[in-house]
Order: structure tokens, then C-alpha cells, then sequence
């Protein structure tokens, strides 16, 4: 389009200095004089800059592709694909705000890998490895379209769940664990589960310690047997 708008331009632009310099009577009649010369020289100048034009396009494009790539890889766990802790937490703060703003419930998620470590000293690190994709999918395929979830850290998960209520985040915290259940039916996988601490923030329930209610019903439902959901008081 830019270059196209210079190609025409330019001809355009000569074309008024000549009438500007006098000696000509009208528009029509200096068209009319020269109109070989303006033809060719606008079909010229056009193909010219749109030329230009389509590369320095091109170019920006690719830029604009690499931008976009180099942003998407700084905030996604290089082992899950899911964002990473840094890019969640921003996520995280924008939703508070709304919750707060448009007084909507607030759900938060925290998924442990139940002994992970066991498992990577019977199975390899490899399966290790293997295990922490496996939880990273059944969370991507469950989770509904606006929820985020992110790696947390070494064997955690988060999910961050705007416009969930209580029952709501019970509902998918219930979820993963079903659906991890049926995705592990064979070979070594089966034997990873998860323990899930839920907390929800409401008008009536506190927002700022959203993490800390998750985590502790986290640590309550690891210390009463592993592989449940356990709800913040």
C-alpha cells in the first residue's frame, strides 16, 4: 500500500511543479502533452516502490515473527510448553484485579507431583521428565479455555481459574485427578498422581493470600495420604 501511494506520488508530484512553473493552461492540457511520459513514468515508480515496499514489509513481518517467538519462549517452560512461573504470576495480578474490580470469584489451583523424586530414582530421570509432560497435558486438555496453566516449579503446577467459584475449582480439581487416572491406565505412568490444594477468592473471602490458602491445603492433603483434592478453610 505505501509504496503503491509513492509510486503515485511521484508522478503526481512532477506533474504539479510543472504547472506550478507556469506555461501550461490547464491540467488536461498538460496530461494530454506529456501523457506517454506520466503513464510510464507512474507504472515505474509503482513497481518500484511496491517492490520496496513488499520487501521492507516482508522483513518487518519477520522481525515482528521473531519478536513474538523470542517473547513466547521467555515466558514457556521449555520441558511442559506451558507458561512459565514469571509469565503466570503477571497473569495472576491482572486477574485480581479484575476479580476485585468486577467482584467475580477468583480460583487458584496448585498441583504436586506426589513423589517425584521416588520415581526418578525407580524409573530414571527420563521418566521423570516423562511424568511432568504427562501432568502438563491432562492440565492443557481439562482445563477450560480461559484458565491459565503454568509450571510452578520443579515437580508444581498452577492453574489459575477467573470466574470460578468454590464448587466450580472442585469441579476441576476433580477433573485433573479423573483425568490423569484414565490417561495412566498403562505401562509405568500409572503409577503418577497428584495432590491438588484449592483456594477461591470471593467478596466475602480475602484475595491477597489466594497462594498461601492454596499452598497450605496443598501440604494438608500431602500429609493425609497424597493423590486427593484438599480445599483451603
Amino acid at each position: 500500500m505505501l509504496g503503491a501511494l509513492l509510486g503515485i506520488g511521484a508522478p503526481a508530484g512532477a506533474l504539479l511543479l510543472r504547472l506550478a512553473g507556469g506555461g501550461v493552461p490547464s491540467l488536461a492540457g498538460e496530461w494530454n502533452a506529456h501523457s506517454f511520459f506520466y503513464k510510464y513514468e507512474l507504472i515505474g515508480t509503482c513497481l518500484i516502490f511496491g517492490t520496496a515496499g513488499f520487501f521492507v514489509g516482508r522483513r518487518a513481518d519477520r522481525l515482528r515473527r521473531g519478536r513474538d517467538r523470542y517473547r513466547e519462549l521467555s515466558e514457556q517452560d521449555s520441558l511442559t510448553g506451558l507458561v512459565n512461573a514469571r509469565a503466570f504470576f503477571a497473569r495472576y495480578r491482572r486477574a485480581l484485579d479484575h476479580a476485585r474490580r468486577f467482584r467475580e470469584p477468583l480460583s487458584l489451583l496448585i498441583v504436586d507431583v506426589d513423589r517425584l523424586k521416588s520415581l526418578n530414582d525407580r524409573f530414571g530421570h527420563a521418566f521423570g521428565s516423562a511424568a511432568l509432560r504427562h501432568v502438563a497435558h491432562v492440565l492443557s486438555r481439562v482445563k477450560r479455555e480461559d484458565d491459565m496453566a503454568a509450571r510452578w516449579g520443579g515437580d508444581e503446577f498452577a492453574l489459575l481459574l477467573p470466574g470460578a467459584d468454590e464448587a466450580a475449582a472442585r469441579r476441576q480439581a476433580q477433573a485433573i485427578l479423573e483425568g490423569l487416572h484414565d490417561a495412566s491406565a498403562d505401562g509405568d505412568l500409572r503409577e503418577v498422581s497428584v495432590t491438588i490444594g484449592v483456594a477461591t477468592a470471593t467478596e466475602r473471602r480475602p484475595m491477597d493470600d489466594l497462594f498461601e490458602r492454596a499452598d497450605r491445603a496443598l501440604f494438608e492433603g500431602k500429609r493425609s495420604g497424597r493423590s486427593q483434592v484438599r480445599e483451603s478453610s
